[in-house]
């Protein structure tokens, strides 16, 4: 009886650090911190934002693709140096955080999203919905995504996508 309640409470655990995870890079995007949102991926990592049609037709067709970190940073960068947009605010809703599967050390979940974009002056709207897709690490005694995944269920987006989902 021991032994399943030991192997319960390691699945409670592991599912509230990946539930920490989550709520920790919703609030770095809400807050536009960027330089945090980086921390949460790994050196090696897969960055995409793809609609449901084309993830199940298995086309490689993405409105974002960065297969490194070194990409994300550049596009960072990008964001923080260059980029001119009417002032917004997004918040990020993360629900339904599931373990999959885990498998030579990473952890492949899925999780539910909503995100709210308000722009100054404009009422708020929902820029997307849909799903993530991760593959969970840890490095340095940190979770870190290897790759996450974002399937949008609309074909649309209402606005260009310029920030991280």
């Amino acid at each position: 009886m021991n032994q399943i309640l030991s192997v319960e409470l390691e699945k409670v655990v592991l599912n509230h650090k990946i539930q920490t995870l989550n709520n920790e890079y919703a609030l770095a995007l809400d807050q536009d911190d960027l330089d945090l949102w980086l921390s949460f991926f790994s050196e090696t990592c897969l960055y995409r934002i793809i609609s449901r049609e084309n993830h199940e037709l298995n086309m490689p067709i993405a409105v974002w693709h960065s297969d490194s970190k070194a990409m994300l940073r550049d596009r960072v960068l990008a964001l923080k140096d260059s980029t001119l947009y009417r002032p917004r605010y997004l918040r990020h809703l993360i629900s339904g955080v599931t373990i999959n599967q885990i498998k030579d050390d990473v952890i492949y979940s899925q999780a539910n999203v909503l995100i709210a974009e308000t722009v100054v002056d404009y009422k708020t709207q929902i820029l997307l919905s849909g799903r993530y897709l991760d593959e969970i690490v840890v490095e340095g005694g940190q979770y870190r995504f290897r790759n996450r995944v974002c399937i949008y269920d609309s074909i649309l987006l209402p606005t260009s996508l310029v920030y991280p989902v």
